[in-house]
């Protein structure tokens, strides 16, 4: 009995790996994908690898939207030759806090559209990244200067919107599949 157990959680074990690389290997394509979208400015992401960690989170749960998301950032990473840099460290440390924030608020899933939920989630990976650069690189810049706060706010709201239109996007796929099984 034991070893039917154990073969049956060594099945599912593997399984889990193979929806991992999967979800890793999409969300790289989409990040990949998206730097071909012409942008206002050429640090702007949409955050469309997000898509593939929200679908995550809501099929598989946290952890495995954790580690999707951490995956992708490292491989990114070392893809690019960034791994260590400051990119590297901004990137790893808004995407964790993103995520973190998105399995908080994926809680009240009762109460929260996925757009919300996206949208705070992307507003805080902007606020992250803002928080880091500033310590990494802009520790003597003024922040409360007028441009400076213009520009945090500029930032924040196009975070906001591309939660929100990411979010819209998983939205529409959970509705998609759940019309696709009746």
């Amino acid at each position: 009995m034991r070893e039917i157990v154990e073969k049956k959680v060594e099945k599912l074990d593997k399984k889990k790996e193979v929806y991992l690389t999967f979800f890793v290997l999409l969300s790289l394509y989409l990040s990949l994908m998206e730097t071909f979208i012409p942008k206002p400015f050429p640090w702007l992401k949409f955050g469309l690898a997000n898509i593939i960690t929200i679908f995550v989170m809501e099929k598989y749960g946290f952890k495995m939207a954790l580690e999707t998301a951490l995956l992708r950032i490292f491989i990114q990473s070392i893809t690019l030759g960034t791994l260590l840099s400051p990119s590297f460290i901004i990137s790893g440390l808004s995407g964790i806090s993103s995520v973190m924030v998105m399995g908080f608020l994926y809680r009240f899933r009762k109460y929260l559209s996925l757009i919300a939920i996206s949208s705070f989630s992307a507003m805080i990976h902007n606020l992250m990244q803002l928080v880091v650069v500033y310590f990494l690189l802009f520790r003597n810049i003024s922040i409360y200067s007028r441009s400076v706060v213009i520009f945090i706010m500029i930032f924040l709201i196009i975070g906001i919107i591309s939660g929100a239109i990411t979010g819209f996007i998983c939205e529409k796929i959970r509705i998609r599949r759940n019309y696709d099984k009746k």
